[in-house]
């Protein structure tokens, strides 16, 4: 057996990967090079719609982001704003108990006045009174000094006890 190809071998074996390599070329590579184009052009397509998807995913990120930096600062102004009403209704409480005990206490001022007005015109009544029985006790009886000492010593005894009661 031999190794070494003869020349009509070799002959044979050039014209025969020639015409292999025509009709592959005629047939095989186009739908080859056709496959591998479609393959690049649906990469390419891929490549193109993966990176449209990461700009629009960033763009809504941004959009995310900034709408949430918009609630946040709508949620502290709620807060502030919930803070001052509750500051102004304390306060407007506190100035309305305020206000109610001023009136309590002027109404209670103006209720001892009048007890008191009253009182005084009560014990200027009895008072007046008194002198009036003293008076006449004195004038209707003609007592000594000392008859006029112990009379007075009762009379004061009974308006000591009238102003205990």
């Amino acid at each position: 057996m031999e190794v070494i190809p003869t020349i009509n071998q070799a002959a044979w074996s050039i014209i025969a990967f020639l015409l292999l390599f025509f009709l592959l070329s005629r047939f095989v590579f186009p739908s080859i090079v056709k496959i591998l184009e479609e393959r690049e052009r649906k990469i390419d397509e891929s490549l193109r719609r993966a990176e449209e998807t990461r700009a629009e995913a960033e763009r809504l990120m941004a959009e995310y982001k900034k709408q949430l930096e918009e609630a946040k600062r709508e949620a502290q102004a709620i807060v502030e704003q919930g803070r001052k009403l509750g500051e102004s209704a304390k306060e407007e409480m506190i100035k309305k108990a305020q206000e109610e005990a001023q009136k309590i206490i002027e109404k209670a001022q103006a209720e001892i006045i009048r007890e008191k007005e009253k009182a005084f015109k009560e014990l200027q009544q009895k008072t007046g009174d008194l002198a009036l029985i003293i008076a006449s006790r004195l004038l209707a009886k003609n007592l000594t000094l000392e008859d006029n000492r112990k009379l007075i010593e009762e009379t004061l005894r009974k308006v000591k006890n009238l102003n205990e009661n």
